[in-house]
């Protein structure tokens, strides 16, 4: 019986585990979860967010 060119089941070998740190940009090893820039990001936007609710309660806006 003749093997199918078209068929590639089986070539490539056994697939790795990857970890979910990896998976969510984590390197081998080393810290997983957001850069540090994507931290220095959300906590100038929540800073910014924060006064812009704490200058409308001032204003008498209420949002």
């Amino acid at each position: 019986m003749a093997r199918n060119s078209d068929n590639l089941l089986g070539l490539g070998g056994q697939r790795n585990t990857v970890s979910r740190g990896a998976l969510r940009g984590g390197k081998k090893g080393g810290p997983s979860g957001p850069s540090a820039q994507a931290q220095d990001q959300k906590s100038e936007l929540l800073r910014k967010l924060k006064e812009k609710s704490e200058k409308a309660k001032e204003d008498g806006d209420g949002e």
